[in-house]
């Protein structure tokens, strides 16, 4: 049910996968979020400069330029350290790749990301952690 908080805060969905972005774009829509969808880092970049996110949703696992690479970018930028970024992944918590990613994702000079989530999502726990994201970083 859309309320005040939601219906300003602005959402950007950044994964390669159609199918599941628009998945997402529902989801948040639904919830009274405006969302914006990019389906590369590239345009996810361009995206977040034009549209100023509050909070993103980011695939780790995309062909070219994965998502390690847009958040790099992205937390280089001072205008976003500060967003949240919720890691939503295909890939498991417990391989090695997780670990890996983990660790990129970690280094000392970046920001960590603020909650992981595993595909498939479950649509409640998806929009809770959404919503404590936004709750936390207002006041932050």
């Amino acid at each position: 049910m859309p309320n005040e908080q939601t219906t300003a805060k602005h959402v950007l969905v950044v994964d390669d996968e159609p199918d599941f972005a628009d998945l997402l774009k529902s989801i948040l829509a639904g919830a009274g979020y405006e969302v914006t969808v990019a389906h590369n880092s590239d345009q996810a970049l361009d995206s977040a400069r034009q549209c100023k996110p509050d909070l993103i949703t980011l695939d780790i696992h995309m062909p070219r330029k994965s998502g390690v690479f847009f958040f790099r970018k992205l937390t280089e930028d001072e205008a976003f350290r500060d967003v949240p970024v919720v890691v939503v992944t295909g890939l498991t918590r417990d391989g090695e790749m997780q670990n890996l990613i983990r660790r990129l994702l970690d280094a000392e000079d970046l920001p960590s990301p603020r909650a992981y989530l595993e595909k498939p999502i479950e649509r409640e726990h998806f929009l809770e952690t959404i919503r404590q994201m936004l709750e936390s970083s207002k006041s932050a």
